[in-house]
């Protein structure tokens, strides 16, 4: 029998989510200064990309283990994750690249047990017809890890050195694993798992899959390609900051309505309405005035949130087709789908931009976020039934 309250899970997950960003982000104003990287942007883009890749390896592996063993093993597992990669950022001052692409191996693998088992945590402890608004509250703390980290630690590195701001992660970790020992309770596990397979055979699955991909990339869409847009526009470095936390504010404020409003309209719709609302903001964002393509990265990050809180909903509900149902798995499908979208989102833009222009690169996402806003109205079910 599941002993974990519902409002536990999504304590726990919504700590876990927004630590595990806050760490994200925090190597980002660190790099510069890193004897390892010595302001090679190879460098920098190997430890990034060790990340993506130790994740992506992961998320199979994890969902298969989420569905066999329930939430609570992934989550205390992805602590030494989290306790390995503190440590090592912590002493990074003089640390070695081998030792720097361990800790952002060791990142990755724990926020594929972070999302995937917190996903599936509280998709198992709450009704379809309450997912909606929950699943938005756990995307509102990940919008708030991304926004805190880099000002947070840029500002500790200068004050007190790199290994400060993991001093304040560490002191996050620990909570965070307070959090996870005592909240989360084991599940009662069915003998008979659902094989991955089949839970890809479920309905809309490609869809969804698309939705989920289309959702994060548009967050990362605009970041390669916007900053020099804006800097033509006039605005210095400081200020194009300061747009891109705008963004994040909009996102971890628009997570939780996003959600409310996908338990009230139901998922397809309230998806359908965030790719038009992105679409419009990718319109704006490459205009030739400097307020109007402020403008559009707010509504960008705004219209993201509207497409992926209801796909969280509707990936549960996908797990659900099966018997026993599969959230590991669907979530897994999930963290792969989310995590392409983030690789590559940004290759597409900078690559567009250059053949053509920044501004045709946001036209051209605009069609494939209305397109995909049509596709979004063809699932079919009500969100607060298996489909």
């Amino acid at each position: 029998m599941n002993t974990t309250k519902p409002g536990a899970a999504v304590a726990v997950t919504s700590i876990a989510l927004g630590v595990d960003m806050f760490l994200y982000g925090s190597i980002v104003p660190i790099l510069p200064r890193l004897p390892a990287v010595n302001g090679s942007a190879l460098i920098s883009g190997l430890l990034f990309a060790a990340y993506a890749v130790a994740l992506l390896v992961a998320t199979p592996f994890v969902g298969i283990w989420v569905d066999r063993a329930g939430p609570r093993p992934a989550m205390l597992a992805g602590l030494v994750g989290l306790a390995v990669t503190t440590a090592l950022f912590a002493g990074l001052a003089g640390g070695s690249l081998a030792v720097l692409l361990i800790a952002r191996v060791a990142q990755g693998i724990a926020a594929a047990m972070s999302w995937i088992a917190g996903l599936a945590l509280i998709a198992a402890t709450h009704d379809v017809s309450r997912r909606g608004r929950v699943m938005g509250l756990a995307l509102s703390a990940v919008g708030v890890g991304v926004l805190l980290g880099p000002g947070v630690s840029g500002a500790l590195a200068d004050a007190f050195g790199t290994a400060a701001p993991f001093l304040v992660v560490a002191v996050l970790a620990a909570g965070d694993a307070v959090a996870r020992m005592i909240l989360i309770k084991p599940i009662e596990v069915p003998e008979n798992r659902t094989p991955l397979r089949t839970v890809l055979s479920g309905p809309n699955v490609p869809l969804l899959v698309l939705l989920t991909a289309v959702g994060a990339g548009s967050i990362a869409f605009l970041e390669p390609i916007l900053p020099l847009h804006l800097g033509t526009l006039g605005l210095d470095s400081t200020f194009i900051g300061l747009v891109f936390s705008g963004g994040a504010v909009v996102g971890a404020l628009g997570a939780p309505l996003a959600g409310l409003w996908a338990d009230k309209l139901r998922p397809a719709p309230t998806a359908a309405i965030g790719a038009v609302v992105a679409a419009v903001g990718f319109l704006l964002a490459g205009m030739g005035s400097t307020l109007i393509s402020i403008a559009g990265v707010l509504v960008v990050d705004f219209g993201a949130q509207l497409i992926l809180a209801p796909t969280l909903v509707l990936i549960g509900v996908l797990a659900e087709h099966t018997s026993p149902p599969a959230y590991g798995a669907a979530y897994a499908l999930y963290n792969l789908a989310y995590t392409t979208g983030l690789a590559v989102a940004p290759i597409a833009a900078g690559t567009t931009a250059r053949l053509v222009s920044v501004s045709t690169a946001t036209i051209a996402a605009a069609v494939v976020v209305a397109v995909l806003a049509a596709a979004a109205l063809a699932i079919r079910g009500k969100a607060h039934q298996p489909q």
